[in-house]
């Protein structure tokens, strides 16, 4: 795959099961940290999601959770 290809690729998104999965929380731990804008979360198509570069985000600047 070509360097321009890659920054073509499509944004990858999670569900919010995926991310209380991810760091061993619940989904109303995830949901909080949304709702304190810790992390960020997008609406798409009326479901909520959150993008990669935004969920690494949160993890570089909460290491502990």
């Amino acid at each position: 795959m070509k360097n321009d290809q890659l920054t073509s690729l499509p944004p990858k998104f999670y569900t919010i099961a995926q991310i209380a999965d991810f760091v061993d929380v619940s989904t109303r731990t995830v949901r909080r940290w949304i709702e304190r804008k810790l992390l960020v979360a997008h609406t798409i198509s009326g479901l909520v999601r959150i993008s990669d570069t935004d969920f690494q985000a949160f993890l570089a600047a909460h290491p502990d959770g």
